[in-house]
């Protein structure tokens, strides 16, 4: 059996890592494996969380109060799960009862992987029906064109002078062989 590493995060308004501290000993956990962190949860990186889940070996076991305590959200807290997971460390949520080293644990963990995946799909889908209304509203995506209608005479005008080179012409206007040549598709005549 591998040791118990313990983490414990408190924001920054709170200022009491007593309650999580006592309940992870009371757990097993030795103080001196308790890693303590005081910063908000929205913060993805945090360097207590990444030093414990870099000390962890198989066998060893990581113990929260809370799952809150180790993730913003179900998707970050699935892949620290499936980092633990990969090292052959197990997770046990204290006051959530989960423990992943018992198939209850790891059946309940596969039921927030499904619902963090069908959160993720729901996002895509209103930010692509978002992005489909700001279109038909006119909304253009993407970087602006470079090619304005004075730059684009500029280039007929100079490929317009025989003395005048491709090369010359995109040094002097600052653009590229594929500007010059997208500008000069835009003024050729549509057949």
């Amino acid at each position: 059996m591998g040791r118990s590493f313990g983490y414990s995060r408190v924001s920054t308004s709170d200022r009491d890592w007593a309650l999580q501290v006592d309940a992870l000993t009371k757990a097993g956990v030795d103080d001196r494996d308790i890693f303590r962190e005081k910063q908000s949860g929205a913060k993805a990186e945090r360097q207590e969380l990444q030093r414990v889940l870099d000390l962890l070996r198989p066998g060893d076991k990581l113990v929260v109060w809370r799952l809150d305590r180790l993730a913003r959200s179900q998707l970050h807290l699935l892949q620290i799960a499936k980092e633990i997971e990969d090292k052959g460390a197990e997770l046990v949520a204290l006051m959530d009862r989960i423990d992943t080293s018992t198939a209850t644990g790891r059946m309940l963990f596969g039921i927030l992987a499904v619902l963090a995946e069908f959160e993720r799909n729901l996002i895509i889908e209103r930010s692509k029906a978002g992005q489909a209304i700001a279109r038909n509203n006119g909304k253009k995506f993407g970087r602006p064109n470079k090619l304005t209608p004075s730059l684009i005479r500029q280039i007929s005008l100079a490929h317009a002078d025989p003395q005048t080179t491709v090369r010359d012409t995109c040094r002097h206007l600052r653009i590229s062989r594929s500007s010059y040549y997208a500008a000069l598709k835009l003024t050729a005549a549509p057949a």
